[in-house]
């Protein structure tokens, strides 16, 4: 509790900057400096409750002293952005919008009010990670001069701050805001540097990097990995103010792929067009500067930085850029058409992304349901037939198409992944190194991940349906997962205790929402323990992966195994039980519907002939229904054993399948004016084009399948048809990435002819 305490009086310390600005019914933000202080933040949330029901009982100035700080706002309670949206937006009141409001955004922030007048030796953080700015030299120190001077560095002086780097930048820091004024007059050197984050010359180095030139106006950069190496995207304006005296907006980060840039309401571009997946490494050892060591800098001054996490909307941006304007009294000089050009945002439904909202009594009794036989009552018998749903995505592994997950490369699998911890005493090896732990048979089109020894050490592998940044293959709501696979055939003697093949899914959303908790499914596990033994979907929702006060619960909470049993005749219904270690092919379903799911299992019948099963069936788990990725993987649990000889293990996978509902292929969601259309002839030869039909929004992918078959992602709005595509059905899915909560809409399938 004390440390919540100093996280609110340290983090979220605001003071009174500028005159009242009268606009709305609800004068909220009584100083109209785009920040609630604890005074204003309490008529915050009084508004919020006159307007929203579920709140009418609440207590939030927990004191009673007249205010309510952002703990008092957050604390035992899931973050309001995430449960009264829908009330906020009904009751159409106007509550001026402002960067902290809802806090949990801000993973690192720095305003101009949080510095006293005079010489500037430290610039404290608010937010999630404290990250504070210093200057121990006193001849490098800016100074503030007056309560809107913003933080000033002197001509010439190679005055700076620094703070720690952010190892975790790729995710922790998905979008940035930054205000400074600039004289371009002053200075001896060609360059200014205003910004650099996690300075240096390497992926998720100097990104953002800012800077001022002379001649060419304003640069923004973010670097990753691509084909040929380091992949620097720069984009460029002469559009800035530079007398000294007039601010200016950037916001700038990566959305799904894509660099994108606004100064002072102005779109930018790259003068080349961008590769279009973008990610890199986690970076070490690294500084932020706010300003440069050396001297020749142009005289300039910051009003605010803001790092924050996800990736927002268009329209986000824009209220962002809105936000700053009206902030510091710039809003006339934004473009004519800029939304916030004549008014200040206000709370709308762009606030209010989906998220998942966990009710933990709700969860507590689905895992009752999980108790007794009831749930193999039907294990043995032909599976339940579920109707509505059709192919999405079909991998046969007709060619090998993993990448490593940081190079910015591929389109379909990528490896070892995000969770490096995967592999347990095998450490994850990537893609394409040695030793090979993803070999490849091309002549009977099989993909095999492994456990290989490496001297006396294992290396373990691991490939997932996105990259690193959560970019890729996902599947909402209800859905069906298949593989089939293989594991070698081992007697009960031979198969090493500690071997740990898996099969499993996380939902994206903690990637993108790092104050968030983590679902994750394991639809099955292999323990070598007990060779019969099968650990069927255990069910987790983690603790969140940066520690915050946001999430109601930052710990785990109860996790469950909807089947965790030996694979016995008894309790599977299946002549002999089934060993997995067999050296056969089994298809293994997970029926994810709205309120049943289903664990199916082919095995050999006395014909040899695959025979389906159910195993077991549950009611329908809410986490299931999220957003699911798909990862595949071989790790070792040492303690209980290694495998004989250091011979490899192998864990081949023939084909993996996933279904949805045609309902949902056939929605429309709010970004569409219509359902995506497919153009142009169907024929061998010829180029077919997706209208995406998307209103409002410019940022999209298009998904290319055949028969299911991923054939790639990307800005690619046309497809040239080529003659394997023959006799299949071509189909694109448009994800408006540039949109609230990134929706998706799928076109009507096209048989392509000769």
């Amino acid at each position: 509790m004390k440390m919540l305490k100093v996280i609110t009086n340290v983090l979220f310390v605001t003071a009174t900057m500028m005159t009242v600005v009268p606009v709305y019914a609800v004068e909220l933000d009584a100083d109209g400096n785009g920040l609630y202080d604890d005074a204003e933040r309490k008529v915050l949330v009084d508004t919020f409750q006159r307007v929203c029901p579920s709140l009418k009982d609440t207590t939030f100035d927990a004191d009673g002293d007249g205010k309510v700080t952002i703990l008092e706002q957050t604390q035992g309670r899931h973050p309001l952005s995430m449960t009264i949206g829908q009330e906020v937006i009904k009751s159409g009141v106007q509550i001026p919008w402002g960067i902290d409001i809802f806090p949990e955004w801000l993973m690192c922030a720095y305003f101009q009010e949080d510095v006293q007048i005079g010489q500037v030796n430290e610039h404290l953080a608010r937010g999630i990670r404290l990250r504070n700015a210093a200057q121990d030299d006193t001849s490098k120190t800016p100074q503030k001069t007056s309560d809107k001077s913003g933080i000033i560095f002197a001509e010439n002086s190679g005055q700076h701050m620094s703070m720690l780097g952010e190892r975790d930048a790729r995710w922790n820091y998905r979008w940035c805001i930054f205000t400074f004024r600039i004289d371009g007059n002053t200075g001896n050197d060609e360059q200014t540097v205003l910004l650099d984050l996690n300075r240096g010359n390497g992926s998720y180095k100097s990104s953002p990097k800012i800077w001022y030139d002379k001649k060419a106006g304003l640069y923004i950069q973010y670097i990753g990995h691509n084909v040929d190496g380091l992949d620097k995207r720069i984009m460029n304006t002469s559009a800035i103010h530079t007398d000294g005296k007039t601010w200016n907006v950037v916001v700038c980060g990566i959305r799904y792929g894509q660099m994108y840039a606004s100064v002072n309401g102005h779109v930018l571009t790259t003068s080349t067009p961008q590769p279009e997946r973008f990610s890199g490494d986690m970076v070490y050892d690294t500084t932020t500067f706010l300003g440069r060591p050396q001297s020749g800098n142009a005289s300039w001054a910051y009003d605010a930085l803001v790092l924050g996490i996800s990736e927002p909307s268009e329209a986000m941006v824009r209220k962002m850029t809105g936000w700053a304007a009206h902030r510091l009294n710039f809003a006339d000089r934004l473009p004519k058409d800029h939304p916030y050009r004549y008014k200040r945002p206000v709370i709308d439904a762009e606030d209010f992304p989906y998220r998942y909202v966990h009710d933990n009594e709700k969860w507590l009794a689905w895992g009752q349901t999980l108790k007794g036989q009831t749930k193999r009552a039907h294990a043995g018998k032909p599976p339940v037939k579920v109707s509505g749903f059709e192919r999405v995505f079909y991998d046969d592994f007709r060619a090998y198409r993993i990448e490593d997950s940081t190079s910015g490369k591929g389109d379909l699998w990528m490896g070892f992944g995000f969770n490096t911890a995967v592999g347990g005493s095998a450490r994850l090896i990537k893609p394409n190194q040695k030793p090979d732990a993803y070999p490849y048979d091309a002549k009977n089109q099989k993909q095999t991940l492994s456990l290989v020894a490496q001297g006396d050490r294992w290396r373990g592998s691991a490939f997932y349906s996105v990259n690193d940044l959560g970019h890729g293959y996902t599947w909402m709501g209800p859905k069906i997962f298949r593989i089939r696979c293989m594991f070698p055939k081992l007697s009960k003697e031979e198969v090493a205790g500690g071997l740990f093949p898996a099969f499993w899914s996380y939902s994206t959303d903690w990637l993108f929402w790092r104050t968030g908790n983590r679902i994750e499914n394991d639809w099955f596990e292999f323990d070598g323990l007990n060779p019969r033994w099968l650990n069927g979907v255990a069910t987790h929702f983690h603790y969140a992966h940066v520690n915050n006060i946001f999430a109601l619960n930052p710990k785990s909470y109860k996790r469950f195994k909807v089947n965790g049993t030996e694979l016995t005749e008894e309790r599977t219904g299946i002549p002999g039980g089934l060993y997995i270690w067999d050296g056969e092919y089994h298809t293994w379903e997970y029926v994810v519907d709205e309120d049943m799911f289903y664990i199916n299992v082919t095995y050999k019948d006395e014909n040899g002939n695959d025979k389906w099963v159910e195993l077991c069936r549950c009611p329908t788990s809410p986490t299931y229904l999220q957003r699911m990725d798909l990862q595949l993987d071989y790790a070792l649990k040492g303690k209980h054993g290694t495998p004989k000889d250091g011979a490899r293990q192998d864990f081949v996978v023939d084909w993996i399948e996933v279904l949805q509902k045609s309902s949902q292929l056939n929605h429309v969601a709010d970004a569409f004016a219509s359902k995506p259309l497919l153009t142009g002839t169907p024929r061998v030869g010829q180029t077919v084009t997706c209208n995406p039909n998307i209103k409002d929004t410019t940022d999209i992918r298009y998904y290319w399948f055949a028969d299911g078959y991923p054939l790639t992602y990307g800005m690619r709005n046309q497809w040239v048809i080529t003659d394997d595509l023959a006799g299949k059905e071509l189909r694109c899915m448009v994800k408006a990435v540039g949109a609230r909560d990134q929706p998706e809409a799928w076109t009507a399938p096209v048989k392509i002819s000769k």
